[in-house]
C-alpha cells in the first residue's frame, strides 16, 4: 500500500513540473513576442491574475532550482545584470555628514550636539 502513495506523489511532482514548464514557456512567449500581457491573456483566453500567479511560480520554481543547485559557477543575477563580488571585509561606515558652504566645513557625528547644531543651522541660513 505505501508502494501507491510514492507512486501518486511522484506523478503529483511530474505533473507539477510539467506546468510549471508549460507555464514558463508561456511566459518566455510574451517576452518573445513584445505583446502586452493584457494582450497576451487576451490571446490565450486566461485572466492577468492567472497570468501573474504563473509567472510567479515559474520565478519561485527557478530560485529554488538555482538555490539547490549551490553551482558558485551559476550566477544569481539575471541576465544584463553584474554580479558583484562578495568582499571579505567590509570596511567600517563613517557615520558622520559633513557640510560646506563658502569654504567653512561642519562635520556632524552621532555625537554632536543638537543644540549646537540647531545654532550652527541658524547662522547658516542667516549667510
Amino acid at each position: 500500500m505505501e508502494q501507491i502513495g510514492v507512486i501518486i506523489t511522484d506523478t503529483q511532482k511530474i505533473a507539477a513540473q510539467f506546468r510549471l514548464s508549460g507555464w514558463g514557456e508561456a511566459v518566455k512567449a510574451r517576452i518573445a513576442s513584445g505583446q502586452t500581457i493584457s494582450a497576451f491573456c487576451n490571446e490565450q483566453g486566461i485572466s492577468k491574475n492567472t497570468y501573474y500567479y504563473r509567472q510567479k511560480k515559474v520565478r519561485e520554481a527557478a530560485c529554488v532550482a538555482m538555490i539547490q543547485a549551490k553551482k558558485p559557477e551559476i550566477a544569481l543575477a539575471p541576465p544584463g545584470w553584474a554580479q558583484l563580488a562578495v568582499s571579505e571585509t567590509v570596511p567600517a561606515l563613517d557615520n558622520s555628514l559633513t557640510v560646506e558652504i563658502y569654504g567653512c566645513q561642519v562635520k556632524v557625528t552621532d555625537e554632536t550636539d543638537p543644540g549646537l547644531l540647531a545654532k550652527v543651522c541658524g547662522v547658516l541660513r542667516s549667510l
